[in-house]
């Protein structure tokens, strides 16, 4: 799978899906391709934490010394 080896290099952090392209929109891809990747162990299965700071591993702003 050669996307998942851009992203295992460093060459790349992620891509960007462009709905309004696509005609059925991204229910293809989230119902056929999501799943795929999740048994590959490339895409995540949950979440870290409740917020978008636990989710980009980022320190809470309160923690800082």
């Amino acid at each position: 799978m050669e996307m998942a080896e851009f992203v295992a290099a460093d060459a790349a952090d992620g891509f960007i899906l462009v709905p309004h392209l696509t005609p059925g929109g991204l229910d293809d891809f989230v119902d056929r391709v999501v799943p795929l990747l999740q048994e590959r162990g490339v895409f995540r299965t949950a979440y870290i934490g409740p917020t978008l700071r636990d989710h980009l591993g980022l320190t809470d702003p309160g923690e800082r010394g």
